[in-house]
C-alpha cells in the first residue's frame, strides 16, 4: 500500500467518524461545527496529498453538509396546503364591503 493510499484510508476513517457523530442531530450549532470540521479535514487531506477519490468524497460530503446546514429548519413549519386552507377559511369569514353595506341597509 502506497503512502497516499494510507493517508486516504486515514482521512476516510476520520470522515466516517465525523458523519457518525452528527447523524440525525437537529442542533444548528453542531451542523455548523460539522461543516467546519469537514473543511478542515479537506485542507489536511490536500496537504497530505490524499488520493483524488478521497478528496472527492470529502468535498462532496462537505458540499452537501453546507446545503443541509442552511436548509434544515430548527423548528417545524406548517405545510403549504394547511396555510392555504386556513387563509381560505379567513377569506370566507370576511365580509366584502358591498355585502356589509347590504347588511347595514337591512
Amino acid at each position: 500500500m502506497r503512502a497516499d493510499q494510507t493517508a486516504g484510508c486515514r482521512f476516510e476513517d476520520e470522515l466516517a467518524g465525523l458523519i457518525a457523530s452528527i447523524q440525525s442531530s437537529r442542533d444548528i450549532g453542531k451542523r455548523y461545527a460539522l461543516f467546519d470540521a469537514l473543511s478542515n479535514l479537506e485542507r489536511r487531506a490536500q496537504c497530505a496529498r490524499a488520493p483524488e477519490a478521497t478528496l472527492r468524497k470529502i468535498a462532496e460530503i462537505r458540499f452537501l453538509t453546507g446545503i443541509l446546514r442552511e436548509a434544515v429548519r430548527p423548528f417545524p413549519i406548517a405545510p403549504l396546503r394547511t396555510v392555504l386552507r386556513a387563509r381560505e377559511r379567513v377569506d370566507t369569514m370576511r365580509v366584502s364591503p358591498a355585502a356589509a353595506a347590504d347588511l347595514d341597509a337591512v
